[in-house]
This record gives C-alpha cells, structure tokens and sequence, in this order.
C-alpha cells in the first residue's frame, strides 16, 4: 500500500466518523420533532486497491429507523380516533341543550302549561287564571324556539367546520403534492430524503385523522393518497382540491365534492367512509337531525292537537260576527284533500243581536275527499247562502245571515251580517284546527315559530274552556289539561312526557357510547404510538454515547492521518 493510498484512507474514515457525528447531531436537534425518525448511519468497507490491500471504509447510506406496519397502525387508529371524538363532542352539545338540571328548560315548560290548564278548568271565569295560562303558555313557546335556535347552531357549527376542514385537507394534500417532487429529486441525484419522508408521514396521519385515505408510494417513490372508493386526493407531484358545496335539499348543508383530473367536480360526500369529516355529517344528517325532527314533531303535536280542543269551544268573549283562518294554501293545495281531516262534522251557532242562539249550521266533512274549496261552498250551502237567478244558475247572495269566502291568498272568511253573529260550537273533523280557527296556537313550521294567537294574548276571556259561552263550563280546559297523559306521539304509542323523556334518554345513551369508544381509542392509539417511538424515536442516551465513539474514531483518524503525513514527510526528506 502506498503513502497516497493511506492519505486516502484516513482521508474517508474522518469523512465516516464526521458524516455520523452530523447524523447523531441531527438526531439530537430534532428529539421533540413531531414525526421524526432517528437516523442511522450505514458504513461499508471502501472497495480494495489493485494489490488486494483494503480501502478503509466509506458511507453507504443514512437511514431512518421505522417500522410500516406501526406506522400504519397510527395512520389508521387516528382516523378512529378523530371519528369518536368528534362525535364525543357533538352529542355533548346536542345534551347541554336538552338537560334540564335546573328546571328552566322545555320539560319544565311543559309540566306548567299542562298544570295552568288544570288550574283554570278549576276556575274558568277566572281572569288571573287565564293571565297565567297565557304566561305560561308564552314561555312554553319561547323554549321551543330556543331548542330549534340552538339545535340549528349546532347545525351551523357543524357546516362551518366542514367548509374548515374542506380548507385542511387542500393544505396538506398540497405540502404531500410537494414533498413528492422533493422526495423525487433528492432521490434521482443520489441523496437521502429522510426528513422530507418524515413530513411526509405526519401529514399522512394529521389527514388521516380528517378523512379515511388508503396511500402506497409508488415507483417513483411519490406518496399516492386516495380516498375509499379510489379517487385520488394525491397522486404524484399533483394534489387535487376537494370542494365544500351547498346542498341541493338544503342549502345550508355543506356537501363534500372533489375536483377530477379534467376540473368536474364529482360529489364524494358518501365515498368518504371514516375521520372527523365523515362523523361531522354523519351526526349532522342523523342525530342532530332526528332530535331537531323531534322537537319539532312535539310542537306541532302539541299546537294541533290542543287547536283540535280548543278551536271547537268558547271564550266568554267568544262571539263573532267575522273570522279569517290562519293559514292560507297554495293554488296547488286548494286543488288537492285538505290533510289531517277526519271522519266528522263541525259545527256554528247563529245568534241574534241579544246574544241567543238562533240556528245551527252542521258541515260534514269526507277526508280523502274534501278539498278547501268544497268545504267552503259545504259552509254556504249550510248557511243558505247560495240563490238561483232565473237561469238556474247558483250564486253567492250579496247579502247573508252568514256565508264562507276563499280569499285570493288562499285563507277562508267567514262573515256574519243582517244583525246576526256566530260562534265555533264544535269540531269533530279538525278543520277549524287545520285552517287555523279559533286556535290557541299559531305555527307553520314547529319549534321555529310557535306563538300564542295575539287575539288571546290581547284579551285572555276569549280563551276557550267551555263551550256554547256557558260561563262555568270547564270541558274544553279539563280536555286540553288531559292531553298530557295521551298518547298521541309516535303513532300514537308516547305522550308528550314520554316523547321528550325518550329523546333525553337516548341522547344520554348516545353520549355514554361515544365518550367509552373515545377512551377505548385514544388508548389504543396510544399504545401504537408508544410502540412506534419505541423503534423511531431519539434517545438522547443513546446519541451521546455514538456522539463519544464518532468523535473518538475522528480523533483516531485524523491521528492516523497526521502519522501518514510523518511517513510522508520522512521520505520527501531521505
């Protein structure tokens, strides 16, 4: 072996020992990186002289120390685990709304309207009563619109997460897009790409946690990551932006749509099948949606069924001589049955000026049949309100002891004249209920806008609870006070108690399973993530110790490098 081939060696075994003196630094600088992979470096013998004497040794390579499968484990435990907590905390909100700790909220509501009905049956002249009944009767409704108030915002917190998270996803898809082209051309030029891999990876898994990927490197070593049903989020050095849209049915709901290859956007939200995104519409479109669907369903139960009652009695004001519905219909819905009907008649007494009953006109009705239109001409022809002129031909007189009116906005009118007045006195077929007369309540839409009929709350004697201005009947106010304990929910299988307890119950239940699925899975992930640092983590131990044998195999090379240099300089001297 010659001096010059000495140099040479003692030259690459200080390049060995300061290469992994670099690496163990590196190491040591990046112990609390998230994601990072301790490094290790690879040495080999240097390939021998032509004499056959060894060439020392170089650097083979700088490897990260990881485990796939583990890795694996992580990426797919983290998307469980985004799943259940964020179900966790949705149906912890959705509970805040409906429990009732301090007796403020719709359960207590409920329990004094129903009791100011029994209290007024026992005192129906009673002025005071009636105040309290109309109090109680307004809070009632205010709770109901505080739940759909707070049960549309979780809603809305839920849409404006989506649309957030909709602006993660393009975030990291596009930092992996460009660690792929990183990854790349490191790797063509013959260089190690271990940290670009490493950031890789942790935005693998902070998107797993999002939405549920499938991802493989290919042969150019590019991260391909896809979404379940295989459309790519990533591929290659191209990342493609996923879209939060409006949906068709509901335009407040956030729909997940993907950008294609071509820029059609395919509508992807049922192909994503896991993470925080799945479970945000998932909770969304079930849960949240069945509760806000129960609240609603108890309020217009309860605003029908107490107008069936209350729209067939008397106030003891309760003498009319005009009445125009509530609710008006479409030109379409004046064409078709009028819903809810029942097999049943409903009935008016006539009055004259001093107050006496005079007549009483009886309509029956014919549901599947009877449309808004045939009703009203039914009234009229009740009330005789219909002559023939010498043709034959029937129509409404000018003037008439009472007659029915469809408005052009599609309302009905009922109008009393020649002295005469009327009352409601009866309504076994809920059509004074389904148009909106003589009602308690006044509601289109459920929870959102439940009232009290202002001409009530204006003058509380023309609350019904009796019949026929009978001062001391009670049957309408003992009718209504009995609805709480019938069964008129749920195809008739719950009461109102039963109704709202039954949600309250199932929420618990719901918030129970998920707060045992998040611990049972941030256990889990735990565990995968101890085993992974057990394998790729820094240990600071460890590094010093390679830092001590690296500097010592430096200081032995350049040792033997300045005893080299002494041969060397001994023979150019000779």
């Amino acid at each position: 072996m010659t001096l010059n081939s000495a140099l040479g060696i003692g030259k690459l075994s200080m390049s060995v020992a300061q290469t992994g003196q670099q690496t163990t630094g590196h190491n040591i600088a990046n112990v609390d990186t998230e994601g990072f992979s301790r490094q290790d470096m690879q040495q080999t013998t240097n390939g021998p002289a032509v004499a056959g004497h060894g060439g020392g040794s170089k650097v083979q390579t700088v490897r990260r120390i990881q485990d796939g499968f583990t890795k694996e484990k992580v990426v797919g435990e983290q998307n469980e685990v985004g799943t259940w907590n964020t179900r966790e905390k949705i149906l912890t909100e959705a509970e805040a709304i409906f429990t009732d700790l301090e007796g403020k909220k719709l359960r207590n509501a409920l329990d004094e309207f129903w009791g100011s009905w029994g209290t007024l049956a026992h005192e129906p002249e009673s002025g005071p009563m009636r105040k309290a009944l109309l109090t109680r009767s307004k809070a009632l409704t205010e709770r109901f619109q505080l739940y759909d108030k707070r049960l549309s915002g979780v809603r809305d917190t839920i849409n404006a997460k989506l649309s957030s998270h909709v602006l993660q996803v393009n975030q990291i898809t596009e930092q992996i897009a460009r660690l792929n082209k990183q990854v790349e051309q490191l790797e063509n030029r013959g260089r190690v790409a271990n940290d670009a891999r490493d950031q890789r990876e942790a935005l693998l898994q902070n998107l797993s946690e999002l939405v549920e990927v499938r991802s493989f490197e290919n042969e150019r070593s590019n991260l391909e990551v896809q979404i379940k049903d295989g459309q790519s989020l990533v591929h290659g050095r191209k990342s493609y932006e996923m879209i939060g849209t409006k949906s068709a049915e509901d335009l407040n709901d956030v729909q997940l749509g993907l950008r294609g290859p071509n820029g059609e956007i395919i509508d992807v939200t049922g192909d994503i099948t896991g993470g925080i995104m799945r479970e945000l519409v998932d909770q969304r479109d079930g849960n949240i949606r069945k509760f806000h669907q129960g609240i609603n369903e108890m309020a217009k139960e309860l605003v029908f069924r107490v107008n069936a009652i209350h729209s067939g009695g008397t106030g003891l004001k309760g003498v009319k001589n005009s009445e125009t519905s509530a609710y008006s219909l479409n030109e379409d819905a004046q064409k078709n049955p009028l819903p809810f009907l029942k097999a049943g008649d409903f009935k008016f007494h006539m009055l004259d000026s001093e107050g006496a009953i005079t007549d009483t006109l009886l309509v029956n009705v014919d549901p599947g049949k009877d449309t808004v239109k045939s009703i009203v001409e039914k009234i009229n022809r009740a009330a005789g309100a219909y002559e023939k002129d010498d043709k034959g031909v029937e129509t409404l007189k000018e003037v008439t002891p009472f007659k029915a009116t469809l408005d052009p906005e599609g309302s009905v009118s009922l109008q009393s004249d020649m002295g005469t007045n009327f009352t409601f006195a009866g309504d076994t077929s809920n059509f004074f209920a389904v148009m909106g007369f003589n009602s308690f309540f006044h509601s289109l839409d459920g929870a959102r806008d439940i009232k009290v009929n202002q001409e009530l709350v204006e003058d509380e004697m023309k609350i019904a609870v009796g019949s026929d201005l009978v001062p001391s009947d009670n049957r309408i106010g003992v009718a209504i006070g009995d609805l709480q304990r019938q069964a008129v929910l749920s195809d008739g299988t719950m009461s109102f108690d039963e109704f709202y307890n039954g949600q309250t119950t199932e929420i618990g239940l719901l918030v129970q399973d998920a707060q045992k699925g998040a611990k049972s899975h941030g256990e889990m992930l735990s565990q995968y993530e101890a085993l992974r640092d057990s394998i790729s983590s820094v240990n600071i131990d460890e590094e010093m110790a390679n830092m001590v044998k690296y500097q010592r195999a430096y200081e032995s090379s350049a040792k033997y490098l300045s005893t080299v240099d002494q041969m060397t300089q001994t023979v150019i001297n000779m």
